[in-house]
């Protein structure tokens, strides 16, 4: 498979490559004298441009060989590549300060996403007539019990443009999602020849029915692919997903996408052009105003300092804006909704989680990510973790300043265990089906949470 897969997703970058390649050549020659002066520059930026469209490409994941035939992923993906491939393009221009190169920059990046959008809709048009022809579907057969097969008709489904799903062969009927029982499994290899049958996958494993490697072998002899899916013991506590070491298969228990260093990547831009922006435009000019109201009011510190915990249970010193008077319980004891230590202003900014902003800073420093589970002071942590057995699986990626639980209803004081629950579940929900684009929607929903208002913000 892996031949296969390298050759899919060089075809697929290579024009994308010269296409990008002629753009800059074009640029360069009607440019002309500013070119000529500035021949070094210009040089290092196509290098750089070609660096950068790779990087991002390969964290944004637009060449793996199943999405390219998938075409709302791939959609999806060139955009969100284009957008940080414009986004470091600019950042290198504007760094530079040459003034000169703005429309070689600008005809660069504008033409290479006229491309871009020009060869998607053309890929999508090929796809269409592939699905529609049906002229490279293979039809394909499975052995074995429905149930267990669940997710192999899942995956082939996915790619229904090249296969088609004739049926199931088992020694017990059985029928699922409108695919036919086709017979028993002595049946198989006399229906697949005569139905120009493809492949045959089989989800019984050989060990517990050696006549399947018989099987197999004419299969073979007969042009028929043969194969044999793994299977687990349904588990709904666990999900499964699948990995090799070269050859060597490995089975995780549970997806963590964030566990691929290109999930990391493509999370950890987001955070540091998240927060610079929060940073510069936003955090430059508040904190003053803010720190003014706090030292108004009361004595003590501007920013709350709490150590809490990080990823994989490292603790980290968390920034805040102070919300309370100062006391000697602030390490121990939860906030309550009437607590007596609150400030006036401390009051509005948990309310409004203006307090939580110079967390941004955290952000930067790469102790918190924009999106993740709440950090728990450590106390909380020890505490809870004795309570909840999944507690502490939450801690497998940066805490962030808002999280799937919090936009679903679950933040502030825990009063009963079930909040608890609540509260983890969503957080290891968010860690097993990370991406991108469920960051932007948290990232929505708590902006849109904050201006309607939150009865458990205090």
């Amino acid at each position: 498979m892996k031949p296969k897969h390298n050759s899919a997703k060089l075809s697929f970058l290579f024009p994308d490559l010269l296409v990008f390649n002629i753009i800059h050549f074009l640029l360069i020659t009607n440019i002309g004298n500013i070119v000529n002066s500035q021949a070094h520059f210009y040089t290092l930026l196509i290098v750089f441009n070609n660096m950068a469209w790779l990087i991002c490409s390969h964290v944004a994941g637009i060449y793996k060989y199943d999405r390219i035939y998938r075409v709302y992923d791939l959609l999806k993906q060139t955009t969100i590549t284009y957008i940080f491939f414009g986004l470091i393009t600019w950042l290198f221009f504007d760094l530079n300060f040459l003034a000169d190169t703005v429309n070689f920059i600008l005809y660069d990046v504008v033409w290479f996403g006229v491309f871009l959008i020009a060869s998607r809709i053309g890929m999508v048009g090929i796809v269409k007539f592939i699905d529609r022809t049906g002229v490279f579907r293979k039809r394909v057969v499975i052995i074995g019990d429905v149930k267990q097969a669940i997710a192999l008709v899942e995956q082939l489904e996915k790619k229904q443009i090249f296969y088609e799903i004739k049926g199931f062969f088992n020694d017990t009927p059985n029928i699922a999602n409108n695919y036919a029982y086709l017979g028993a499994i002595s049946d198989c290899l006399s229906y697949a020849k005569n139905n120009n049958i493809a492949e045959i996958y089989s989800v019984i494993s050989p060990d517990y029915m050696p006549e399947l490697y018989e099987l197999a072998d004419e299969a073979q002899n007969n042009f028929i692919k043969f194969k044999f899916v793994p299977q687990f013991r349904n588990n709904d506590k666990y999900k499964y997903s699948f990995e090799f070491d070269d050859s060597l298969p490995i089975v995780s228990l549970k997806p963590e996408p964030l566990a691929e260093i290109s999930g990391q990547v493509q999370k950890r831009i987001f955070d540091v052009i998240f927060s610079s922006l929060v940073i510069v435009f936003i955090l430059s000019w508040l904190i003053p105003i803010i720190a003014i109201l706090i030292k108004m009011e009361s004595e003590g510190p501007i920013f709350f300092k709490q150590f809490r915990t990080g990823k994989n249970n490292r603790p980290f010193l968390c920034l805040k804006f102070r919300s309370l008077k100062v006391n000697d319980a602030a390490d121990t004891m939860q906030v309550t909704q009437n607590d007596a230590r609150y400030t006036r202003i401390g009051k509005f900014l948990r309310r409004t989680n203006l307090d939580e902003l110079p967390q941004f800073f955290n952000v930067l420093a790469g102790d918190m990510s924009v999106v993740g589970s709440r950090p728990h002071m450590l106390k909380h942590t020890e505490d809870y973790s004795r309570l909840h057995g999944s507690y502490m699986l939450r801690h497998s990626i940066k805490p962030g300043l808002t999280g799937w639980a919090q936009v679903n209803g679950y933040r502030g004081e825990i009063k009963v265990d079930e909040q608890l629950i609540k509260r983890v579940e969503h957080d290891l929900w968010y860690i097993e089906n990370w991406n991108f684009w469920l960051d932007m929607q948290i990232v929505l929903q708590t902006l849109s949470t904050t201006f309607k208002g939150d009865k458990n913000a205090y």
